[in-house]
């Protein structure tokens, strides 16, 4: 009786896990979905973030796409040439970028020494009627000078509706408007030990 290679057996559980929880990024093929199109506010005292991501080389060539975590709950995936769109009330948001590993975010390893999987971290106090526009891209500034402080981390940066609307109309809506009520953060697990150790 013959039996499987090695190989075979590490790569089949790594086959489920891609599947399990993320979504497939750009090695696969191209992004599919609608052009871009300017997303409007269902009321006047709420704001739209645009997270997009140019195509690229290296976008181009990952297997799982990252996804997006608003105030620690997964809103979206962001693989390359697509876009991200939500409607937001006036508050404190915590956005942030986590790279997939065989299928997890691995969330309870979030903002402790052990997080490998974080790309980037960032706050946005939205206001009223605003529109945000947050560029990833690994290798790649975005092109022109921007008036606007550079509000981001690492790949992840805010940049001026200008700069945002001569990059995003080439990229792929990858779901439909969703609202993002603000939420009080949840504790994380290692939040507590951390505070007991003064870390």
């Amino acid at each position: 009786m013959r039996c499987l290679h090695p190989l075979l057996i590490l790569l089949m559980p790594m086959c489920f896990g891609l599947g399990a929880c993320s979504t497939l990024g750009g090695f696969f093929g191209d992004t599919q979905g609608a052009a871009y199109t300017a997303q409007q506010p269902t009321a006047p005292q709420r704001a739209i973030v645009y997270l997009y991501r140019p195509k690229s080389t290296w976008a181009d060539q990952e297997l799982e796409a990252p996804g997006l975590f608003v105030n620690n709950q997964l809103q979206g995936s962001l693989p390359s040439n697509g876009y991200l769109a939500f409607e937001i009330d006036p508050a404190h948001y915590q956005i942030e970028l986590r790279r997939p590993l065989l299928g997890s975010y691995w969330t309870w390893l979030a903002d402790s020494s052990f997080d490998f999987v974080s790309i980037a971290k960032l706050t946005l106090v939205s206001e009223a009627g605003s529109r945000y526009f947050f560029r990833y891209d690994e290798l790649n500034p975005p092109l022109g000078k921007s008036p606007v402080p550079a509000v981001g981390d690492g790949p992840v940066q805010q940049v001026p509706a200008a700069v945002a609307e001569t990059e995003i109309i080439h990229t792929r809506q990858l779901q439909p408007l969703r609202a993002v009520t603000p939420t009080a953060h949840e504790p994380d697990f290692w939040s507590e030990p951390a505070r007991y150790l003064g870390l």
